[in-house]
């Protein structure tokens, strides 16, 4: 037997390097070595209370794989994940590491490579700050009516997020713009992040609430007038005595309204005092007579009359 064996031994191993070559090509062409690329997000792990969500730089990395067919494509792209651990990390930027979610088994016959394997993770505490909200409006109301201030509610709200955002906040603003020009507006309205140049601060900043109620009225023009208190009176003195001077305090009195009504008004009377049968100087407290469509800064006024004695008439 071993004299067969070891006949034509040149034969036997070129037959048995070309069945070795046979099923080392076959092999390949079923289960071949190949390279495949993932592009996966990068996740922040055990990030801590009164942080913000980080920002990550690069945010997505590039997973390469390569290993044989069967064994790479055991390996679902849904089933990676890139993470990087933040737990104890404090404010500022730092370069961590990213790892990946897979086991030894998955890797056992398949090269693995992170691009970039390290990525800039930066971190920023979360701060408030509470604003008043102003309310800007075209001052442009229809004639003869002026805008009432505008009611804000609430009035103050609060800005949250990463402490450079939120320090660049210098004021909140709505605003009211009505429907149609000249008219009221009562609604609920965006709120605004201005900075010191006035203009919007929108990323990284959080408003809470983000909308407030607005109330804009319109109220008619109001003007005023000085005008002179004209006295009433009724009844007649005493024969005995005549009038010698009605003294009012204050003489003139100041009305109210729209313009139209004030134009027609031009004095004021007094409800009528009572003089008859009078025998001696009064001193009284009289109403004034109101005035349709205007208003009186006073109600009352001080009315002292004064009288003489006339002289006795001759018995005949």
């Amino acid at each position: 037997m071993w004299r067969v064996l070891r006949e034509n031994i040149p034969e036997k191993l070129m037959a048995l390097s070309s069945a070795i070559l046979i099923w080392l090509y076959v092999n390949a062409e079923r289960n071949p070595t190949i390279t495949q690329r993932f592009t996966v997000d990068v996740e922040v792990r055990h990030l801590q209370n009164g942080y913000e969500p980080p920002t990550v730089n690069p945010s997505q990395v590039t997973v390469v794989l390569t290993g044989m067919r069967s064994s790479v494509e055991q390996i679902a792209p849904r089933g990676i994940r890139a993470t990087v651990d933040v737990s104890g990390l404090t404010e500022g930027k730092q370069r961590l590491p990213v790892q990946l979610n897979l086991t030894r088994d998955l890797l056992q016959d398949v090269q693995v490579e992170i691009i970039p394997p390290t990525v800039q993770v930066t971190l920023t505490r979360r701060i408030s700050k509470t604003f008043k909200v102003e309310c800007l409006f075209v001052n442009a109301p229809p004639e003869g009516y002026v805008y009432l201030s505008p009611v804000v509610y609430p009035e103050t709200v609060v800005v949250s997020g990463a402490r450079e955002q939120v320090n660049q906040v210098r004021r909140l603003i709505v605003n009211a713009v009505p429907q149609k020009m000249g008219d009221e507006v009562d609604d609920d309205l965006p709120v605004v992040a201005l900075d010191a140049e006035n203009r919007p601060v929108s990323g990284g900043v959080t408003i809470r609430p983000s909308h407030v109620r607005v109330v804009l009225k319109l109220a008619p023009v109001s003007l005023t007038k000085t005008v002179l208190v004209t006295p009433v009176w009724k009844g007649k003195p005493d024969p005995s005595v005549a009038i010698e001077e009605i003294v009012l305090e204050p003489r003139t009195v100041v009305i109210s309204g729209k313009p139209e009504v004030l134009a027609q008004v031009h004095s004021v009377e007094t409800e009528p005092i009572d003089i008859d049968n009078l025998t001696s100087d009064v001193t009284r407290s009289v109403a004034l007579r109101s005035v349709e469509g205007a208003q009186l800064t006073t109600t009352n006024v001080r009315v002292t009359v004064r009288v003489r004695k006339l002289p006795e008439r001759p018995t005949p």
